[in-house]
Order: C-alpha cells, then sequence, then structure tokens
C-alpha cells in the first residue's frame, strides 16, 4: 500500500490527509507541537475559549468537499453558525457601519454614506463572481502554473478585466467610492491576504463576493473544531496523527522524497510526502534547497500580527462577532508595517466577540475577546523587547474607545510576532507567507509540486494558492491530487 507522511498537521496538512486515505493511501501525519491545527488553534484561560488564529469560516464547501473524501458529510460532524451582521465598523468620527450577507442590506448601508453607493456595491459583488468563477476552476483548484496556462486551461483569450490583477485594491476601492470611510472598508480585504492595499491586486476585490454569496460562519465550540473533525475524519480511516514528532529533515532518494527523519532519530520511509510547514522553513531547514530558499526569501513577506485574548467579566451589547476601529490615518498604517517596520502608532483594531454567537466560548454573561492589530514580522521588530509596551499602548487604546478592557479582564494573554514564529513555525511570524501584493503576486507563490525533489508536494498557506481556511484546504485538495497522479 502507498505510504504518504504529512508533516504538519495544520489545516492544510489534514485535509490531503483526509483525502489520501480516502483514496485508500496508508498516510501518517507528524505534527511538531503537541496539539493540531497549526495556526487554527486555542488557548484556554479561566473559563473561557480563545481561537488563536483565523476567527471566520467562509466557503463552508471546501471543507464539505474535504470530508466527502472519506464519505462525511459536514452537517453531521459540525455545526455551523451564521455570522450577522459580518462585521462592524467604526470611525473616531462616530460614523458606523455594518455589512451583511444580504447584499441589500449592506448596499442600505453604503448609501447612507454616500448617495450611490449601493449601486456601486452590488457592481462591486458583480464584479466579483465573474472574478470568482473564472479563479475558482482555472486557478484556485489547480497547480499553479503561468497566466498562458489559465489562458489554456480557459479555452479561451482572458479578459484581465475579470481577474482585476492590473489595478490595485485600492484604486478599486476610489474608483468606486468617494467616502474615504467606504474606501477603508473596501481596502480592509488586503489584510486578508497579509497584504497593503496600495500594492495588493484588485483581485482581492473578490472577497466580499465570497462572504455574501457563501455565507460567514462559525463553527459551534470554535474555529479549532475545524481541526478536529479533519483529524477525526483521517483517523477514521485508519490514517495516523502523531503530535510530538517534529521532523528535523526530508530524505531525499535519487531526486525524489523518500520519507522524513525525526528530531529523535526516527526515520520513516514513504512513497511520498506531503509538507504543511511554511515553505521557507521546508527550503530553508527541512530540504538542501538554496535556490528554492532563496526565491521564498526575495518575495515580499506578509504582514504578522500582534494579539492580545482577553477574558472578560460581563456583556458588551455594542460589540457585534466582528468588530473594527479604524484609524484616523489607515496608510499610516501599513507605512509602519512595510516601509519603515516598527509597531504601528495608530492601527485599525480587529476585536472577535464570539459570543455574540456562541455563548459556549465563555462563562455565562461574559465573553472572550481576541484582539488583533496589524504588525511587522519579527526580526525587522525585535518583538520580544517591544511585546510587554505595546501591549499597554493597545490597552489604553481599548480603554478609550470606552471598551474598559483593563477594568473588566480577568486575564490577558499576549501573542507577540516572535511568538507566532515559535509557536507556528512561520519565519518572522508572517502569517500568510508571501504576500499578496504587486499583479503577478499570486504566481510568486510557492507551488504545491516541489522543484527541489519529485514526489514532494505542498500543502500550506504560503504556497498556492494562499492563506486562509478555504484557500489552504484548496492547498491540500491540489496537493493530494497531485501524489494520486504520480503515485496511483
Amino acid at each position: 500500500m502507498t505510504h504518504v507522511v504529512v508533516v504538519g498537521a495544520g489545516v492544510g496538512g489534514l485535509g490531503a490527509a483526509v483525502r489520501l486515505v480516502g483514496a485508500g493511501y496508508r498516510v501518517t501525519v507528524l505534527e511538531a507541537a503537541t496539539t493540531i491545527g497549526g495556526k487554527l488553534n486555542i488557548e484556554h484561560a479561566d473559563g473561557h475559549t480563545f481561537d488563536t488564529g483565523p476567527s471566520l469560516m467562509t466557503m463552508p464547501f471546501t471543507l464539505a468537499d474535504t470530508l466527502a473524501a472519506v464519505d462525511i458529510r459536514l452537517e453531521d460532524v459540525l455545526e455551523l453558525l451564521p455570522v450577522e451582521p459580518i462585521c462592524r465598523y467604526r470611525w473616531h468620527d462616530g460614523a458606523q457601519l455594518e455589512t451583511w450577507t444580504d447584499d441589500d442590506r449592506t448596499a442600505a448601508e453604503l448609501e447612507r454614506f454616500e448617495h450611490g453607493a449601493g449601486q456601486e456595491w452590488h457592481a462591486l459583488l458583480a464584479q466579483g463572481r465573474r472574478t470568482w468563477e473564472m479563479s475558482l476552476p482555472l486557478f484556485l483548484s489547480e497547480p499553479v502554473g503561468s497566466f498562458v496556462d489559465i489562458a489554456r486551461r480557459s479555452g479561451r483569450p482572458i479578459d484581465p478585466r475579470d481577474i482585476q490583477a492590473h489595478v490595485t485594491l485600492s484604486q478599486i476601492a476610489r474608483r468606486r467610492f468617494r467616502d474615504p470611510r467606504l474606501q477603508q472598508v473596501i481596502e480592509r480585504f488586503a489584510t486578508y491576504a497579509g497584504a497593503d492595499p496600495a500594492r495588493a491586486p484588485g483581485t482581492l476585490s473578490v472577497i466580499p463576493y465570497t462572504e455574501t454569496a457563501f455565507g460567514a460562519w462559525h463553527p459551534q465550540g470554535g474555529m479549532h473544531r475545524i481541526a478536529e473533525v479533519l483529524r477525526d475524519a483521517v483517523e477514521s480511516r485508519g490514517g495516523t496523527v502523531r503530535t510530538g514528532a517534529r521532523v528535523t529533515r526530508i530524505i531525499v532518494r535519487d531526486g525524489a522524497a523518500a520519507g522524513v527523519e525525526l528530531a529523535d532519530g526516527e526515520r520513516i520511509d514513504a512513497d511520498a510526502v506531503v509538507s504543511n510547514v511554511d515553505a521557507a522553513r521546508l527550503y530553508g531547514e527541512l530540504l538542501d534547497a538554496p535556490r528554492e530558499a532563496r526565491q521564498v526569501a526575495e518575495a515580499p513577506q506578509s504582514v504578522s500580527g500582534f494579539v492580545l485574548m482577553l477574558a472578560v467579566r460581563g456583556r458588551t451589547p455594542e460589540l457585534a462577532h466582528h468588530n473594527i476601529w479604524f484609524p484616523r490615518d489607515y496608510r499610516a498604517e501599513f507605512a509602519d508595517v512595510f516601509d519603515d517596520p516598527q509597531p504601528p502608532h495608530d492601527p485599525a483594531i480587529y476585536l472577535c466577540n464570539p459570543a455574540a454567537t456562541d455563548a459556549s466560548c465563555a462563562p455565562d454573561g461574559d465573553e472572550s475577546w481576541f484582539v488583533l492589530v496589524n504588525a511587522p514580522r519579527h526580526g525587522p521588530v525585535d518583538w520580544e523587547r517591544a511585546g510587554e509596551r505595546y501591549q499597554e499602548q493597545l490597552l489604553d487604546r481599548l480603554d478609550a474607545l470606552g471598551l474598559q478592557a483593563r477594568e473588566r479582564a480577568k486575564t490577558i494573554i499576549r501573542r507577540t510576532p516572535a511568538d507566532l514564529e515559535r509557536l507556528t513555525g512561520a519565519p518572522g511570524g508572517a502569517i500568510y507567507g508571501t504576500a499578496s501584493m504587486g499583479p503577478r503576486s499570486a504566481f510568486l507563490r510557492p507551488r504545491n509540486e516541489s522543484p527541489a525533489a519529485r514526489r514532494l508536494y505542498l500543502a500550506t498557506g504560503s504556497a498556492h494558492p494562499g492563506g486562509g481556511v478555504p484557500l489552504v484546504l484548496l492547498s491540500g485538495k491540489i496537493a493530494a491530487q497531485l501524489v494520486l497522479r504520480d503515485c496511483g
């Protein structure tokens, strides 16, 4: 029986493993940490539960399709709760706007800010649908190639306007809306890919369409339940998931991946290896692949994040599930992150309050806050030294917003980019690996079929097609398809 080793039990690795055990392969998943999930992890404190990574499930069909490979129905193993509104935005002038999966309701919200903005919202979603319907079969579900490869798959010439990669997300926002606040709502989608909106391709304007078309969801019990469901699916079909098993080397024989070596010296033979670790770590540490390591290092690196998790007493009626407060100068935040790396002076604040949807994440009547701001990677900024001071700065901001964070918090847990690097292996704590910046950024991501060794495949947010739970599941799907093609 063909044996595949998967290095890493994040969503991409587990997703690939589900598909491979469903195809009848023997699969061993090896995870260095003591818990599964990678960035999709969990923290407990004082009876509170915190998701430490992704905080929203979109495109649930990607998870349903993965589980279908082993004849499991998503609705039988996971309850998805709708999140409405999707997000509540606020500005320093007191203005507030909500986005909903009901596109007419969102259009009405935008219309309050600018006459004609509702019509522009509908036009943005229509454009997003065209981009999506082209991208899913031709790009997101296939190994990355060149633009010519995509055109060949299409069977017809591709209109660049359908992809929107020739303009930036900021340009699209400014063409659609005059009000700077509405422009910021659109620009915010660049951070879904760890990018600067002034340099991110307009292709990312597809995101509001996918949220509207496929919904915004929260798994009952927290986002970490996704990793648990995937692990259970692997094990239900005879696959093995081992934690505390740190791989230190990919074994290559005659130019092909042939197994792995663990930190304790154990060697495990395999017919193919799927890597769920960050591409920079794969090529810089687990393989002798200087060319590939250099290519990853030279690509623009994504944003990291500074996180506070607060176990909060009492409920906050004015908080939605997802909340964003924009700063006075949104452009300055990205200059601090990308141009002159330093802890942002006045960042946009994202606060996830899952108790608004799922009461199980906190003791009765309390809340579990996940507070995130964009941050430069560890290295350009020494987050080991800056973390405590920046925590106080962020708590000051939360108190200034009237949230009484210091007074109400029973426990505060801090996660800096340095912590993220240590806990997940992401170099510098870069959340998405390579940032989506520039018209060719999609083609600069490491490929799922490794050029460094045959029968070595990448299923990770730092490779094609990108970060975020749905895209990482698609990365796992592509990697599994390549294994099936080559190992038969």
